[in-house]
């Protein structure tokens, strides 16, 4: 996008325009009269913000600039907006505290902006600093005896932007599910039901093989309480079933075949070979490989008996 001049910033339009997305998405629980009052304070507050923007003398600011610095006011005020209402703070208290979030995301992100910060990390600095400011505006309330212990937690355990969050992720799966087949649906869920139990990290190393939204569609069954009782258990089996035949044979090994490997091994190479390869290694392994030679078999487990041979086989000369 190009630049364009601060004066063509036209931020009575902006606002209005921040203003109906925000009444778009309103959550159902909040009442009309406060509808009304988000959708209201969020045009004032990024009018006012834009018009400071732009009747500031030698700004170094475009119109593209000045836009992102109102949206993320209207963003915010819109989000703890809804904190408040939904903490059951009375209507008196709110404009004011919902003023010292505007100024602080106002005076932080302009100074971002005109440093030219990376927007990923303008965004995590816009949210801290407005999670502190409402947490210390808030505690300040009590403080001064205006909200009470109830209300006050009420308040700082909101966050309407994790709900949000939260809901586009449910509703990008609800939709990545719609466009699965049945059958993918039903071996997710079975696979589900087999590895829920698993330890975490080998959890996440097996959700690391699937692209996101298989991922996600299996997550969402993984933290499925009751999956068991939903799923029609004859099915999950056939799945199952077919998970395995799917999988490679196990490969059994074999101690005396790893030996004999090995020996032959020896037996075609010069002992001087051999001895550069196993010269850093372990006593047992070099037990083990002596073995050809003494014809006293080391005690080694099979797997690491035909590890032991494989590496000679590689290495030899």
């Amino acid at each position: 996008m190009a630049e364009t001049d601060l004066k063509t910033f036209n931020c009575d339009a902006f606002a209005k325009d921040l203003a109906g997305q925000a009444s778009q998405v309103i959550p159902a629980d909040v009442n009309n009269e406060d509808k009304e009052f988000i959708v209201n304070i969020i045009f004032r507050f990024c009018k006012m913000a834009g018009d400071a923007l732009v009747g500031e003398q030698n700004s170094k600011l475009n119109a593209q600039q000045a836009s992102l610095i109102t949206q993320f006011i209207g963003e915010w005020i819109f989000h703890k907006s809804v904190d408040i209402i939904r903490a059951g703070i009375e209507p008196k208290f709110r404009e004011g505290i919902l003023q010292k979030i505007a100024f602080t995301v106002f005076d932080i992100a302009k100074k971002a902006v005109e440093r030219d910060m990376p927007q990923e990390q303008l965004i995590s600095l816009v949210e801290a600093q407005v999670k502190k400011c409402f947490e210390k505006t808030i505690d300040e309330l009590k403080q001064k005896g205006l909200l009470n212990e109830q209300t006050t937690q009420n308040a700082l355990s909101q966050s309407n932007i994790d709900t949000m969050a939260v809901e586009q992720v449910e509703a990008e799966t609800a939709a990545d599910i719609a466009i699965m087949s049945d059958e993918k649906i039903i071996k997710l869920a079975s696979l589900a039901v087999l590895i829920k139990n698993f330890p975490t990290e080998k959890l996440k190393n097996i959700l690391q093989k699937f692209n996101k939204p298989e991922r996600d569609v299996l997550m969402k069954y993984l933290k499925m309480p009751d999956l068991e009782e939903k799923l029609d258990m004859g099915a999950t089996m056939r799945c199952l079933e077919e998970m395995k035949s799917a999988l490679p044979e196990a490969v059994v090994v074999s101690y005396d075949r790893a030996y004999k490997k090995m020996c032959k091994i020896v037996k075609n190479s010069s002992k001087e070979a051999i001895f550069n390869i196993i010269n850093n290694e372990r006593p047992l392994i070099k037990e083990f490989v002596d073995a050809c030679y003494t014809k006293r078999k080391a005690k080694v487990p099979a797997y690491i008996a035909d590890v032991i041979s494989k590496y000679l086989e590689e290495n030899v000369s």
